[in-house]
């Protein structure tokens, strides 16, 4: 007995380590299996770009918060960046994955705990605000958000400018129902990017009641581009910065509808678009601007150019033909693009771009500074001229660094041989910082508003640019500039 009792002892021993072991190895595996699920629940509810709840989990969440709503207030703020697709197109996804995490952190820092935030969309967000009380808290979050997103992201070595428009629509107010409330949010989305980028817009009953509308104005901007009289061209002045002197003059396409008076660009150039009007359009104003701008002693006719129209690959060659017959230098003519015509994947727009320069035609890059604008880029666009957005020039005083933008833009630019436009100047000010800062050319209300050919005419004559023998036949008594 005395040899079996170690023995026996050892073997007991024995068992209980190894089921010490069995017991250690199970709980490891529980714990990853737990930490697996965990896991696996997790990804089924969040997006694995940003960690954020993806669309079922909003859903789930507005649902929740939906029925729970009887006395308080729930909003849904959806999100769209203006542009996205285009840094993914032009600078690539890896940046574009970047971008969309450091928007995430951005609006992260600055929305309330109490709020729900998820990435619904490659570029689309929501947000649920619960309980935000009076509207104007929503309105000041909104303003928040497009401001924060203003400033540029700075991604390797590239500094990228994007927006973000953004749709509000509010409980119990416009609906108690999740997919209604989402609907109705995005239709305010749709409105707040069509008034222009970088804007917010809270939904309201005649929303319905414009889209219906916007079917109706392309059934009549059909009918405005067959007539001669609803289509219009106005002429706003470029001046110098330095002696305040007019360089040149923009184009600028107007319509005047019969019943609803003058109807915004903004409203009719994406519905032209969309309709297959552009091209008709730009033609039509490229050859009126031409023809009447030919003789005034200016510089430059600056003329806008649709990403539609660049894209057709015989464009560059009617534009040589139209001038050709009009008899017009191809140095004085400016046409001004928007970065949206340099991620064409067929090349059109490139090659059209360098083939109208090499006839002598000057490249303006319209609008920099919003969409996806990259200071970085500068380098390799093929223009001559980059023109300022009016966000950041009306920005002077209000916003801490868009005088520090417009001052790195201008620098940039003449570091690489190309003038500057300020585009919405509206007070000395402005102005005089400009000029401070070596800005090139300056347009806006302080120096002049559109007006018609007759009153260019008038205008340069005061100014002492026009020959007092330039012909004027085609002037009417008593019409003002």
């Amino acid at each position: 007995m005395t040899q079996i009792g170690p023995a026996f002892v050892g073997i007991v021993l024995l068992m209980l380590g190894i089921m010490a072991i069995l017991l250690a190895v199970l709980r490891l595996r529980s714990a990853k299996l737990r930490a697996s699920q965990e896991r696996m629940t997790f990804l089924a509810l969040h997006d694995s770009l940003t960690g954020l709840p993806n669309r079922a989990h909003f859903n789930d969440k507005l649902d929740e918060a939906l029925s729970t709503i009887r006395n308080a207030s729930v909003a849904v703020l959806y999100l769209d960046l203006d542009r996205f697709k285009q840094v993914n197109d032009t600078l690539g996804h890896p940046v574009g994955d970047e971008l969309m995490r450091q928007f995430t952190k951005r609006l992260k820092d600055i929305i309330d705990q109490k709020t729900f935030m998820a990435r619904v969309g490659g570029d689309e967000f929501t947000i649920i605000v619960p309980n935000f009380g009076a509207l104007s808290v929503l309105e000041a979050l909104c303003e928040e958000i497009i401001t924060v997103v203003r400033y540029p992201f700075d991604i390797d070595g590239n500094h990228i400018f994007i927006g973000v428009s953004i749709g509000v629509a509010t409980a119990p107010l416009d609906g108690t129902a999740g997919d209604e409330l989402v609907r109705k949010a995005d239709i305010a989305l749709y409105h707040a990017k069509t008034a222009g980028r970088s804007r917010f817009a809270v939904f309201g009953k005649e929303m319905d009641a414009m889209l219906q509308q916007r079917r109706a104005w392309e059934r009549e901007l059909r009918k405005a581009v067959k007539s001669e009289t609803q289509i219009k061209v106005e002429y706003q002045p470029l001046y110098s910065a330095e002696d305040q002197r007019i360089t040149g003059v923009e184009a600028l396409l107007r319509w005047r509808h019969p019943e609803r008076g003058w109807i915004a660009p903004e409203v009719f150039i994406p519905i032209a678009e969309d309709a297959g009007l552009i091209e008709a359009l730009g033609e039509r104003v490229l050859r009126q601007a031409c023809a009447e701008s030919r003789s005034w002693p200016i510089q430059t006719l600056a003329v806008n150019v649709s990403a539609v129209e660049l894209r057709n690959p015989a464009y560059a060659m009617k534009v040589a033909k139209l001038l050709l017959a009009i008899g017009m230098d191809p140095r004085r003519l400016e046409l001004e693009i928007t970065e949206s015509t340099l991620t064409d994947s067929a090349g059109h727009c490139e090659h059209n771009i360098r083939a109208l320069r090499a006839l002598g035609v000057t490249i303006a890059l319209d609008d920099f500074g919003t969409g996806f604008s990259s200071l970085g880029r500068l380098q390799k666009l093929e223009v001559d001229r980059i023109k300022i957005d009016r966000s950041f020039v009306q920005g002077f005083g209000r916003s801490a660094n868009d005088e520090d933008i417009v001052k790195a833009i201008v620098n940039l630019a003449h570091a690489k041989g190309l003038r500057t436009t300020a585009e919405g100047v509206e007070t000395t000010e402005q102005s005089d910082y400009l000029r401070q800062i070596g800005c090139d050319d300056l347009q806006g209300f302080l120096l002049s508003r559109p007006m018609s050919p007759v009153g260019i005419e008038r205008l340069l004559r005061v100014s002492g640019s026009l020959d007092p023998l330039f012909p004027t036949s085609h002037v009417k008594s008593g019409e003002n500039p």
